[in-house]
């Protein structure tokens, strides 16, 4: 008998590493010593992904996508700005609240920049 597996099943020892179930899953695991900003610039590409993705369940795309171009803007300064980081930063997390993976992606960003 065989049966779809949309899950996981795991047995015996240990098993550290991305994994993904269901359709459209996706796993990624980035290995080496990415700088900050090579992090910075992949958590923003993320969020503007997953805004258009996500842009039935958050209507109205334009504010969040334009809080994301002001904190890349901020992020490329010789000496940025943390008040504005954390203003644009908190209104991006406020948008995206309803969407789970947005809003960690969010508060990946905001730590890494804090």
């Amino acid at each position: 008998m065989t049966q779809d597996n949309s899950g996981f099943h795991i047995t015996g020892g240990t098993f550290n590493g991305p994994m993904a179930a269901g359709a459209g899953a996706q796993a990624v695991q980035h290995t080496g010593a990415a700088t900050s900003g090579d992090r910075t610039t992949e958590l923003l590409a993320l969020i503007r992904d997953l805004v258009r993705r996500h842009a039935a369940e958050l209507g109205d795309t334009r504010p969040v996508l334009r809080d994301a171009d002001q904190v890349e803007a901020e992020l490329q300064e010789e000496n940025p700005d943390q008040d504005h980081l954390s203003g644009s930063l908190a209104r991006m997390a406020a948008r995206v609240a309803p969407v789970t993976a947005i809003a960690e992606a969010v508060a990946a960003l905001a730590a890494l920049v804090s």
